[in-house]
């Protein structure tokens, strides 16, 4: 006879939640603030990106070379730029540049060319973006799938996955398991769309100042919430750090980590610009600016 002392004990339901969500692989993201608030994203798991299409334009660029940089084959689309100008943006955020940047200078075309081919990332603009996308994922479904100017409300993202996940509306916790991958969502507004925020595994927002000069980055994954506030100069992400956890892998090597500092500096000095680093700054609580 089993003595009462010698049973396991029995789980909580909130235990059991929490073991389940945080299951998995987590990726880099590429920011390292963001890797900071959310402890990298959730593979076969969904997340929601919010905030103004520019910044967050930047930081979805930034994802799918960063992914794609780490060797994992990544797809990202959207219906709001064209495919030049997503390419424009993918580069520019190795390096932690808005994409107007590098319509600015011409001195680091070949480095960049040359990174950028030997990527498994495909990128997907304009109004056929849908249903290009939906081509695409038939083909071969990546690991990590980013998809920007998503409308709820809007059939034709849906569709353009309907095929592998059997569903005609994406159920952020189903599709992501189905298709094996990382589904990243970028949208705008969510005051209509509380019920999709409620089943992502993870919604990170932006918020930045009206003169861009600092952004508010906070994430939520279940009950928890981090936040921080990076001062920023002229839209500029500060530059990826090596050697930081979820992001380097051996025998990976991304599109930006082997440029020196002097590079870096040669290649701000060339947009008039300086090269900068996150300030931390002591405010309310735990905030940092």
């Amino acid at each position: 006879m089993v003595q009462e002392s010698e049973l396991s004990p029995v789980p909580s339901v909130s235990e059991v939640r929490r073991r389940l969500l945080d299951q998995g692989p987590r990726i880099g993201t590429g920011w390292p603030v963001l890797d900071e608030v959310t402890g990298g994203l959730p593979l076969s798991r969904s997340t929601i990106v919010r905030g103004p299409q520019d910044v967050r334009l930047q930081l979805l660029a930034r994802l799918a070379a960063w992914t794609a940089g780490e060797g994992l084959p990544t797809l990202i689309a959207s219906r709001s730029v064209t495919a030049e100008e997503l390419w424009l943006a993918v580069a520019g955020g190795g390096l932690g540049l808005p994409p107007r940047a590098l319509l600015e200078t011409t001195t680091h075309d070949a480095w960049l060319d040359a990174r950028l081919r030997v990527l498994d990332l495909r990128v997907i603009g304009g109004a056929m973006a849908p249903m290009e996308t939906h081509r695409a994922v038939h083909e071969r479904v990546p690991r990590v799938l980013i998809i920007d100017d998503y409308v709820q409300s809007d059939e034709e993202w849906d569709q353009a996955l309907s095929e592998r996940t059997g569903e005609r509306v994406i159920d952020l916790q189903v599709a992501p398991r189905t298709l094996g991958c990382a589904l990243i969502l970028g949208m705008g507004s969510m005051d209509y769309f509380s019920d999709l925020m409620d089943r992502a595994a993870l919604t990170v927002r932006l918020v930045p100042d009206d003169d861009y000069s600092r952004i508010r980055v906070s994430a939520y994954e279940g009950l928890s919430k981090e936040h921080r506030k990076v001062l920023l100069r002229d839209g500029f992400l500060e530059a990826p750090l090596p050697g930081r956890a979820l992001i380097r892998r051996p025998g990976v090597t991304n599109i930006w980590l082997e440029r020196t500092e002097e590079d870096i500096a040669a290649f701000a000095g060339a947009l008039g610009a300086e090269v900068t680093e996150m300030v931390w700054e002591e405010g309310d609580g735990d905030e940092a600016t």
